[in-house]
This record gives C-alpha cells, sequence and structure tokens, in this order.
C-alpha cells in the first residue's frame, strides 16, 4: 500500500497576497518628517519589496532591530506602524508561527484603519489575515476578512479583476476545507479564469492557484479535470517562468503527484525527474521540498520495476527529512522507513527490513496517537510481513490491537478497512485448527463490502484506479485463505475480485466535465448519479466538521439534507440499473457463483486463471468436471518468451523451444487434449503472451513443423465471467451484417508533419519524431475490402486514406454494424509524448473539424455499439491505458464499455501482411458458422503453413492476436 501523496493543495493556497504593498499611495505628509524618520520608512518599504518566504526567520531579526529603532522616534507616522507590523506578521507566517503571525496583523489593521490607510493596503491586509486564519482552522473568522477584502476590490476592480481574484480564492478555500467542496469549485474555477486574463503571464500566481484548483477538482471526483488543469499548469510555468522557477517546480511536482494518484506511473516518472531536478536547482539538495520529489518519483519509479534507483531515492529524502524534520504530513519519515523496510524484504535482507520496520514503528508512535489510523495501519502492515514470514503468532497480536483502530476511525467499505478486516480473519485462521464460523463471517463480511464497492456504479472509476492496490491485496488475502481451507467457491469469487480490481484500472474513460454531445442515455443517467454522489459526499463531509465543531444546529440542518441525498442516490441508481442493466453489468462486473460459472462451459472447456500473488503464482483451473490448483513459477519463461516475439521488426531469432515446452508444463502439468477451447482469465505478465506459442512436448527444428499448442486448442480471453452465461451465449446478434472499417490514414508527408501532427494531439506541442518513426500501413485498405467481402451485407462504410477521419467515423451509425474494423496503429499512452492515454490513430481535416485525430479510449468508451466484434489490426491494441499497466484494461476495456462484444487484439507490434490475412480469415471463418476462437486459430495455422509470407512460421507473425470477449 506505500505512502499516500496528497499534492499541495493547502501549501499552494497558503501564500500571502502581499506582506507589505511594494508602493502606496501615503495619506501623511512626507515632507513634514525628518531625514532619521524617513530612513526609517524606506528600511521599513524594503520589506515591502523584498520576498517574505525567502528567509524569514533573518528578515524577523532585523525588523526586532528597526522596531527599537522606530519607538525610539516618536513622529513615525500610524500607517508605517502598520505596515512594520505586516511584515513581522508575515515574517512569522513563512516562519510557519501563524498564530503570532495574526497578532502582528491584527495590529497592523488597527493602525491602518486609524490612518485611513488607502482601501487597496486595508484589503490586502484583510486578504493576509484570512489566509492567516484559514491555517489556523478559524474558517468563520477566515471568510469574514476574506469577504471584507472582497467588498474593498470589488469597488476598487469591479466584478473582475487580478485583486478580486485572489479575494475569491481564498473564500473558496475556506470552502473547500469545511466539505462545501460542490461550493468551493466555482469560486476557484473563477478566480483562475479572472488570473489568466488580468495577471501578467509570468506571474508565479498563476501557476500556484491552477495547481491548487487540479488538486480540489481531482479530490472532488473531477480527476480528469483536474489533470488536465494540471498539465496546463506545467505548461504555463514552463513557457512564461521558465525551467528554474522555484514555482515551476511546484507545478511539474503536482503534476507527477497527479499522474501517481491516478496510476499513470510511467508518465510520472519524467514528470518528478524534472521536479528533482528543478528543486535541486533552486532550493538545494537538502531542501524538504526536494524529499518530497525524491519521495513521489521513488514511487513512480518502484511501481515501473525500477526498485534499486527508488530504494536510493527513498534513503535521501528519509535523510533529509531526519535531518529537518521538515515533512509534509506528521507520518511522513515513517512510511519512508518502512518503505526501505519493503525494498529490504524484496531482496530478501531480513535483518535491513527489522531495523527499517523498527525505525517506523517508534517514529509513527512518537507522531501519532494510538486512535490515528495512519498509525494502526503502518502496524497492520509490519503485521501482514510477518504473518508472510512465518511469524504468526507476533502478526496475530498486532492485528488484533490495530484493527479494531481501523474500524473505529474508517466506515465499512473503506478500502484500508477492508484490507485490515481481512488480514486479521486470515491471521486467526492460520492461528487455528480449522477456520472458525466467526472468522469466516469478519472474511465474507469485508469481501462482501469488496465486491459491492467494485459493483457500486455510484463509485467514480478514479477512485476504483486510486484504491486498486489495496482492493487487490485484500482479494489475495481471501483467495489465499479460501485456497489453505479447500472453500472452493469462495477462492473462485476472491480470483474474480482479483481481476476485477486489476481492470478497474482500464474504467476511467468517460468523461467527467460532462456530457460530450454523442454519449448514450445509460451514460448520461450515470453522470447525473456520480454528481449526486459527489454532493452527498461533500455533506457527508459537513455533517462530520460540524460534530467536531459541535454545531449541534447545522448538525441537525446537514443530518437532513444527507438522508435527502442518500435517498436520491438509491434512486438513481435503482433506475440506472433497472432500464439498463446490461451497461452497469459490463461497466460493473460482478462476481459469479462456482456452479454458475461452470454451468456455462461444454466438455471441451477449460477456464485458465493466473493469480499473481506476492509469493508467486496460483494456477486455477475450472472445467465441467470441477476445480483443481497448484503453484508455479512463470515470470522467467515468460520475460523470455516475449523478447523472443515482441519486435519483428528488429529481426527475429532463434526461438526458445525449451522455454515454451516448459511454461506449457508449468501451466498445464495434466496437458492439453486436441480439440480443447482454454477461455483465459486475469493473469498478469502472463497476460502478455498468447498461450497457442508453447509447446507440447520438447523440440528443436523447424518451426513450421513444431509441435504448438495452436494444433490442440483453441483461446480467448474472457474478461467479465458475469456476462458469459447461456442466455447471453446463446442470444442472436441485434446488429445485422453492416461493416464498419477506417484505416490506411492518409497522413501528411514526412516533411511536413511537424505542423500537421500538431492537431492530432489534445495535451500539448507532440514530439513529432514519434508520429514520422510509425510505418507505413500499404495493406490496410485491402484488408478492410477484404473483412467486408467476407460478409454478405450491401451497406458497408469504409473510411480509408483521406476519408479516414475521426469526424467521418463519429458521425455514423455505429450501432448498426456486425463488424468494426480498424486498420491503423494502436498508441498506448506514454508511446508518443503527450498522449495521455490509449488511442487509435485516424485522421481529422483539420482543427476546424472540432476533433484531432485521435480516437481516444475516453471516446472510445461513450460509443453507442451494438457489434458482435470490434477488429483492431493495430499495434499493440492489447495493452493497458499505459506502458506498466494491465494488459486488455485499455482499448479493451473501453470498447467493451462502449457495447463491443468481442475485440480482436494484438499483443506486439503486428507486420502489415500478417495482420491483414489473420483478421480476414478470422472473420471468413467466423462466417461460415466457426466460433471466434476456432477461426482464429485456423487463419494462424493457414498463416504458418503459408511459405508465401516470409518467416510465417515464426509465432512473432502468426501468433500475436488474441480474441477478447466480454
Amino acid at each position: 500500500m506505500g505512502p499516500v501523496h496528497k499534492s499541495i493543495v493547502g501549501a499552494a493556497l497558503l501564500s500571502l497576497a502581499a506582506a507589505v504593498p511594494a508602493a502606496h499611495a501615503q495619506s501623511y505628509a512626507v515632507k513634514s518628517l525628518g531625514p532619521q524618520t524617513k530612513a526609517l520608512i524606506a528600511e521599513v518599504a524594503k520589506f515591502g519589496a523584498g520576498d517574505p518566504s525567502r528567509d524569514p526567520e533573518g528578515d524577523l531579526v532585523k525588523l526586532a532591530e528597526l522596531r527599537k529603532r522606530i519607538e525610539a522616534d516618536h513622529a513615525f507616522p500610524e500607517e508605517e506602524l502598520g505596515n512594520l507590523e505586516s511584515a513581522t506578521g508575515a515574517g512569522h507566517f513563512y516562519a510557519r508561527r501563524y498564530a503570532k503571525a495574526v497578532a502582528h496583523y491584527e495590529i497592523a489593521a488597527r493602525h491602518f484603519e486609524q490612518a485611513k490607510a488607502a482601501p487597496s493596503e486595508l484589503a490586502g491586509l484583510y486578504a493576509n489575515m484570512g489566509t492567516i486564519l484559514s491555517s489556523l482552522t478559524r474558517y468563520d473568522e477566515a471568510e469574514t476578512y476574506h469577504r471584507r477584502a472582497l467588498a474593498i476590490r470589488e469597488k476598487l476592480e469591479g466584478k473582475r479583476g487580478a485583486s478580486v481574484a485572489s479575494s475569491l480564492f481564498g473564500i473558496g478555500y475556506v470552502y473547500y476545507r469545511t466539505g462545501r467542496i460542490e461550493e468551493s469549485i466555482p469560486l476557484l474555477r473563477e478566480s483562475v479564469e479572472q488570473q489568466l486574463e488580468f495577471l501578467k503571464p509570468d506571474n508565479p500566481l498563476i501557476v500556484v492557484r491552477m495547481t491548487s484548483l487540479a488538486s480540489v477538482l481531482s479530490r472532488s471526483g473531477r480527476e480528469a479535470e483536474g489533470l488536465k488543469v494540471a498539465r496546463h499548469a506545467e505548461a504555463i510555468g514552463r513557457k512564461n517562468l521558465g525551467e528554474k522557477h522555484p514555482t515551476y517546480a511546484i507545478a511539474v511536482h503536482n503534476l507527477g503527484t497527479a499522474l501517481i494518484e491516478n496510476g499513470n506511473y510511467s508518465e510520472a516518472v519524467p514528470m518528478m525527474r524534472e521536479a528533482l531536478r528543478i528543486r535541486v536547482a533552486t532550493i538545494g539538495e537538502t531542501a524538504s521540498g526536494t524529499a518530497l520529489s525524491l519521495r513521489n518519483l521513488s514511487t513512480a519509479l518502484k511501481k515501473t520495476g525500477a526498485t534499486a534507483e527508488a530504494e536510493e531515492l527513498s534513503r535521501k529524502a528519509a535523510e533529509i527529512f531526519a535531518r529537518s524534520g521538515e515533512t509534509d504530513t506528521p507520518q511522513a519519515l515513517a512510511t519512508l522507513y518502512y518503505e526501505l523496510a519493503d525494498f529490504a524484504a524484496l531482496r530478501g535482507d531480513w535483518a535491513a527490513y527489522d531495523r527499517f520496520a523498527d525505525d517506523a514503528l517508534a517514529e509513527v508512535d512518537k507522531k501519532l496517537a494510538e486512535s490515528n489510523f495512519e498509525r494502526a495501519r503502518l502496524h497492520l502492515q509490519h503485521a501482514e510481513r510477518q504473518g508472510e514470514r512465518g511469524k504468526s503468532t507476533e502478526a496475530l497480536a498486532a492485528a488484533e490491537r490495530w484493527v479494531p483502530v481501523m474500524q473505529k476511525a474508517l466506515i465499512p467499505g473503506h478500502s484500508d478497512r477492508i484490507w485490515a478486516e481481512m488480514l486479521l480473519a486470515s491471521l486467526r485462521q492460520k492461528s487455528a485448527p480449522s477456520p472458525s464460523a466467526t472468522d469466516w463471517d469478519m472474511a465474507d463480511k469485508a469481501i462482501g463490502q469488496l465486491s459491492a464497492k467494485l459493483a457500486n456504479i455510484a463509485v467514480s472509476d478514479r477512485q476504483l484506479v486510486r484504491e486498486a492496490e489495496t482492493n487487490r491485496r485484500s482479494a489475495l488475502i481471501y483467495f489465499t485463505t479460501a485456497l489453505a481451507a479447500g472453500d472452493q467457491g469462495r477462492a473462485f469469487a476472491a480470483l474474480q475480485l482479483v481481476n476485477i480490481s486489476d481492470l478497474a484500472i482500464g474504467q476511467q474513460f468517460a468523461s467527467d466535465t460532462g456530457a460530450s454531445g454523442r454519449e448514450g442515455e445509460a451514460a448520461r443517467l450515470r453522470r447525473n448519479l456520480l454528481d449526486l454522489a459527489r454532493r452527498l459526499s461533500q455533506a457527508q463531509g459537513q455533517h462530520d466538521i460540524a460534530l467536531q465543531a459541535r454545531q449541534s444546529d447545522k448538525v441537525t440542518t446537514i443530518a437532513a439534507e444527507v438522508t435527502k441525498l442518500e435517498g436520491q442516490v438509491k434512486a438513481a441508481e435503482a433506475d440506472l440499473q433497472a432500464r439498463f442493466p446490461e451497461f452497469v453489468l459490463r461497466y460493473r462486473p460482478s462476481p459469479v457463483t462456482l456452479a454458475q460459472f461452470r454451468s456455462t462451459l461444454s466438455k471441451s472447456d477449460t477456464l485458465l486463471a493466473p493469480v499473481e500473488g506476492p509469493r508467486g503464482t496460483t494456477v486455477v483451473s475450472i472445467s465441467k468436471g470441477g476445480m483443481s490448483w497448484h503453484r508455479a513459477d512463470l515470470g522467467q519463461s515468460v520475460r523470455v518468451l516475449r523478447r523472443a516475439v515482441e519486435d519483428p521488426s528488429a529481426g527475429l531469432g532463434p526461438f526458445p523451444f525449451a522455454e515454451a515446452e516448459k511454461l506449457y508444463r508449468d501451466l498445464f502439468p495434466k496437458g492439453v487434449k486436441p480439440g480443447s477451447h482454454v477461455l483465459f482469465h486475469g493473469g498478469g505478465a502472463l497476460a502478455s503472451l498468447p498461450l497457442p506459442l508453447l509447446l507440447t512436448r520438447k523440440y528443436s527444428g523447424d518451426l513450421r513443423r513444431a509441435p504448438w499448442l495452436l494444433h490442440r486448442a483453441s483461446f480467448q480471453v474472457v474478461g467479465n465471467l458475469a456476462l458469459r452465461n447461456p442466455l447471453t451465449l446463446a442470444a442472436e446478434s441485434k446488429a445485422g451484417d453492416m461493416v464498419i472499417g477506417i484505416g490506411g490514414v492518409d497522413l501528411p508527408a514526412a516533411s511536413a508533419r511537424r505542423v500537421a501532427i500538431a492537431g492530432l494531439f489534445r495535451s500539448g506541442s507532440p514530439e513529432a519524431a514519434s508520429i514520422n518513426a510509425l510505418p507505413a500501413l500499404p495493406n490496410a485498405a485491402r484488408e478492410l475490402r477484404a473483412i467486408a467481402d467476407a460478409l454478405p451485407g450491401e451497406n458497408d462504410l469504409l473510411l480509408i486514406g483521406a476519408d479516414a477521419r475521426e469526424e467521418h467515423l463519429k458521425s455514423a451509425d455505429l450501432s448498426k454494424a456486425r463488424i468494426i474494423a480498424f486498420a491503423t496503429h494502436g498508441l498506448v499512452a506514454g508511446e508518443v509524448r503527450d498522449l495521455w492515454e490509449p488511442a487509435l490513430l485516424v485522421g481529422t481535416s483539420g482543427p476546424e473539424s472540432g476533433e484531432d485525430g485521435l480516437l481516444g479510449a475516453h471516446e472510445i468508451a461513450q460509443l453507442k455499439l451494438s457489434a458482435d466484434w470490434v477488429i483492431l489490426s493495430a499495434c499493440n491494441t492489447s495493452s493497458g491505458d499505459r506502458r506498466d499497466g494491465p494488459v486488455y484494461s485499455g482499448l479493451a476495456t473501453a470498447f467493451a464499455q462502449a457495447g463491443a462484444k468481442a475485440l480482436l487484439l494484438s499483443h506486439w507490434q503486428v507486420r502489415d501482411d500478417a495482420a491483414a490475412m489473420l483478421s480476414v480469415e478470422t472473420v471468413r471463418g467466423a462466417g461460415r458458422g466457426l466460433g471466434r476462437a476456432e477461426a482464429l486459430r485456423r487463419a494462424q495455422l493457414a498463416l504458418l503453413a503459408d511459405r508465401k509470407i516470409s518467416d510465417s512460421g515464426h509465432p512473432a507473425i502468426w501468433a500475436p492476436f488474441i480474441i477478447v470477449e466480454n
């Protein structure tokens, strides 16, 4: 579960508008003052022109000495006394002594008011008072001061202006901190819009406020909009502040943090590297801000497999935090110590693990109360690791102590509470001769909460993304506990939850910024449901705040609003379930029972479901006759085989026959009978490899004569077991025979691409060279025409070459198509610079069309389809939403959400001639009545035997495609 990384909303918002005005209209007669007084006034003014955040402690020493000299000057003006107090307040603010800052600002206000200072100065002082009071959580007083400042500024500027924008943001922040998030967002948006209009482009405050807005949007459930704003802030900072400016480092850091929070680790790595580089250059290697960037970069690197570098960065961050004592959260250092312990455990260095774990627990015990769930969580992470090491007694004692803390602090559906309860139930069962009914009851209730959350259509997609790792760990604990008890039914339910949690990472493509104009009724109802759920969450937060503040009148009013909204959410969810049950089932799959699933299998069917856990892989097999499982070490074989096939363009080397035969024995210890049909579910790393390329016996020799598993069995991936039932399987297609094909995209010549391609990207200036490197697809048009000819329909729509435009595709009635085929490039997020989601490269007539030439996953998810299948005869279309994401979770999930029943996808870059033959022959076979998987198998056999196609005997050429259903 690792550290929780928060965007720096508080730090970004808590910046003073101006400690002392750099220049102001003086309301006293300067000429009448003596030279000594004038000199003192000039000294005060220097603090107003300076940066109070640079050296607050040094400033306070200088101000104390200056104060003594001013007190001896009996002619010193009242207004300048206010400036002195204001500068002193600013020093204490940036030294984080907020109570002292308030005291000095209150004195400054009295001086300004008595001196009848300029309204702009008074407004600035009130705004700073509001900011400091917010930091002290005195929000009612803070709002009062911000509104005083706003009233003055609106008289000076009208309803719009740079200072008005600042006050709007201050009020919005108060709303945010008091749980009134939905009320805060319009104010924050309006403030940013005005600041973009009225402030100079190089004003750092623009970037600071935009990153804060991005964070609030993400926390309100508007993650897509939040990421968009964060990207915009980074782009503005890069252009107007430059890469050496510390505020630009904040923008880059916050964008990287947002990407981490959304699971986009590959994208986050370069962002966090850039943030770290700038912070080292601007604030130094030992600053606490540098430690934050070190920590977050470490997290992203660990998620992408670069554990050695990640460990070193975590070590450096921990040293900085330990030395400075400055952390963004009280548990930050303890969490870093435990990260180091976890790295040691991955290496098997248990002495180092114990040392760092002891440091982590001592630190968190020192910083947090025993009732704090963050403290409990760290102790439970250690308990889980101790249980894995066989120290069950010690682990159980810790779980018995700390799980009740989690239960008291967190609601039943919270992902951390579910994990904690699952851990306790598992440890209790390990310590007993046989599982007790009480322990099973706790485990069943916890897994029931997880199952309900994963199936809840009112839970946002991005929330499931953020919680995916914790949810998966909970399901894995239940899975291993059930297997140890020999409970097949519970184990089967758990393995489905493991895979549902993995696939949830791909369910983040529906726009959260409003209707696209093309969304269906089901999507509209779901968007309205999410709006209600956000309002309910806000009301519940306000209720908690009112309870803590003992505001009984507010508690009663808000409780009534909570009850009302709960009813509206339930009604909206029931309406969606009743009107669009298949939409809900596609979007939020639920586990089916073992008996239900086995009833859908034929005698030739076998479900193969590898479950990857911290101790290796468990391979589960289910057939009509029963369920079995065994442990296997698959990683090395998968890596070797994948390297042998994944880049045909780099040349085809010798095929690793021994690894292919070993992996076959590891997966199928009892072998595979001829005529078998294998359903593949989940699988982690194994899902990146098509199983037909395994060998059923030891072999070396001619590739075409090898005993490929392809000869014995057909294969397909099944993503949603809930949709595999007799009624669904027997249902006739609602679509006719129409084929819609798009491909052979007419890209501009290489010399002209740099300008033209800029219109193809939605998030900034792309790296044109990465598009230029994409190979041409000369057979795409022929392939699409052949697919259309394979079916008897007369109303086919082929968008080829110059006609292959996104706007043409979206204007077509896709619901009438039985087959939708793309013969183009599939792009993985991160593969092309500034591409933030998986997409299909299509075309566009230009920016005036309103389209960008990339059919992104979020757009695909909103299409209305009823196609029997979608053919993605493109490169790398089985990949996830990013390079390090689970396979089948990107384009596949998006098309499934849009209504496609099955997809033909590729595991790696496909040679154009091979793609054409495989897709066309598969369609023809299906047209003759073959099942999709069998049709693909025969197409692969035909390609394998075709000596006219070069290297067709190599699996890199004939094996890339896979059938994915539901």
